[in-house]
């Protein structure tokens, strides 16, 4: 079989390595792997179930849909999945049923979880969904107001009295604006936890840190630390290479060269099979660079379903293996350079890859093929 015209490899010794020394350093913090985005393009199901059997024992799935996937693909009840987002009007039950953690911002998202449990308290082998209730500490994005945080604790505490909930975790997001604003949201959470606590319920875990924070600041880790990106080797702190950070790329994305031609007045052209189609954003020309063959050629032009580089006084023939982003052990550049180079994140570039990019799983799996 012939080679693809485009592939994003995936490797899973390289994603091994990072999940074993960001828990190392979150110790003894929990790690939850979160794969929204399709795990930031890597693969939702295939890297959550190798992140498994790293010893990851809480993945962060953001929708039902993809938490039900997760359990549906093998991913069994000893394993945490929490989802948070939700659409108006959602049906809990099957969640309920996949004993999934239930991230919860509102009062109405509870009653709705509620009604859910009402229809399924009976059953055979119900068990109450554990919830996380979540507090908006600053970056206003989901969860309960100060002022709307003691009526949400109370509303799950009456639930669980009545068998229909458990409460399991106070959590945030923090916005890493600065560290005084992150030290702000930290102490609004322990604040928040406080008042849980109070009301009756139960908190045997606290979360707010993701990436950056969870990397850089050992007072915000609490009892579990959410990461994506640094889990697939792009740095979320600015400034830092993974290897500053002890992490390595997982995705590298490659494509062929499919022809080249020499103008009259010598300049050489090279067509490399990956376009915008692929995810390659039109904005990288003239910005960043390939490699091929080792070389590094800038890239002049990005179409649909193809890419021209230049490679004047450089020698590249069809069939080239073009290495667009990696971990740079072929000299190419890392999504994360990608990401600074055009004015945008690394996990960014790594999300927009298509669909139809297949994806090659190497490195030391029991899946790998």
């Amino acid at each position: 079989m012939s080679a693809p015209l485009v592939e994003a490899v995936i490797n899973l010794d390289a994603l091994s390595a990072n999940i074993d020394h960001l828990r190392s350093t979150v110790a003894p913090a929990e790690l939850m792997v979160v794969v929204k985005a399709n795990a930031y393009g890597h693969g939702r199901v295939r890297v959550a179930r190798h992140a498994v059997s790293r010893g990851v024992r809480a993945i962060g799935a953001l929708d039902l849909d993809t938490a039900l996937e997760l359990r549906e693909a093998g991913i069994g009840d000893e394993v945490t999945i929490l989802s948070w987002l939700y659409p108006p009007g959602e049906d809990f039950a099957p969640a309920i049923r996949a004993g999934i953690d239930l991230g919860v911002s509102s009062v109405s998202e509870l009653a709705g979880i509620a009604d859910a449990a009402r229809t399924l308290v009976h059953t055979t082998g119900f068990v109450a969904p554990r919830l996380h209730l979540k507090l908006d500490t600053g970056l206003h994005r989901n969860g309960a107001t100060d002022a709307d945080w003691p009526a949400l604790v109370d509303a799950a505490v009456r639930l669980e009295r009545a068998g229909l909930v458990r409460t399991h975790a106070v959590w945030t997001h923090i916005a890493e604006a600065s560290e005084e604003e992150d030290t702000l949201s930290l102490e609004r959470l322990l604040d928040g936890v406080s008042v849980a606590r109070e009301l009756g319920a139960t908190v045997a875990v606290r979360h707010l840190a993701a990436s950056s924070a969870g990397l850089r600041r050992a007072d915000v880790r609490l009892d579990m630390v959410r990461m994506g990106g640094h889990c697939w080797g792009i740095p979320s702190i600015d400034g830092v290479t993974p290897a500053e950070i002890g992490l390595t790329p997982v995705m590298s994305l490659r494509a062929q060269v499919l022809g080249s031609r020499v103008a009259a007045d010598g300049t050489a052209h090279a067509w490399v099979s990956a376009g915008y189609g692929d995810g390659v954003p039109r904005n990288v020309a003239g910005k960043v660079e390939v490699s091929v063959g080792g070389v590094r050629h800038r890239i002049v032009d990005v179409q649909r379903d193809s890419l021209t580089l230049k490679v004047t006084g450089s020698d590249v023939s069809v069939g080239d293996q073009a290495v667009l982003f990696g971990d740079g052990s072929l000299g190419e550049q890392t999504v994360r350079q990608w990401g600074d180079l055009t004015a945008t994140l690394g996990d960014e570039i790594a999300a927009r890859i298509a669909a139809r990019v297949p994806r090659r799983y190497v490195g030391d799996s029991p899946e790998t093929t």
